[in-house]
């Protein structure tokens, strides 16, 4: 005789199958007149329980009665949106309101490398100027 909870829990599973794809988390792209891409990103979480028993009881083929259920849940969340400049800088911004310092250093660490890189890139061509000549 088949496990009517794998069964049942099985049959939850595969509703479940197709619900949720790559296009559930990052979403499409949008671009703004200046050239800016903006990608939202969202949080997906779902779960699925179920359980059961047999009783006893028989039907009139004498297999146990059986009683079960399944549940199944799913949540799409809004995180925030990458946005990517046309100069290539990319940012992340968050729907939610950031409550310490590092979140900001994280929200803000392409920046910095960005200029950081900048930094030493100029300091190169500063080096290499004065070299020649």
């Amino acid at each position: 005789m088949a496990n009517p909870i794998k069964e049942l829990i099985q049959t939850a599973i595969t509703s479940l199958d197709g619900m949720f794809s790559s296009d559930s988390v990052i979403g499409e792209t949008v671009t703004a007149p200046d050239g800016t891409m903006i990608i939202p990103i969202t949080k997906v979480s779902f779960g699925v329980g179920g359980g059961g028993s047999e009783f006893k009881e028989t039907d009139k083929d004498g297999n146990n009665l059986f009683g079960g259920g399944v549940g199944a849940g799913a949540s799409i969340k809004p995180q925030g949106f990458l946005v990517v400049t046309k100069s290539g800088s990319v940012r992340f911004v968050t729907t939610e309101e950031q409550s310490t310092a590092v979140d900001k250093l994280i929200d803000y660490a392409p920046d910095m490398v960005d200029k950081i890189s900048g930094f030493f890139i100029k300091g190169k061509n500063t080096k290499d100027d004065n070299t020649e000549g």
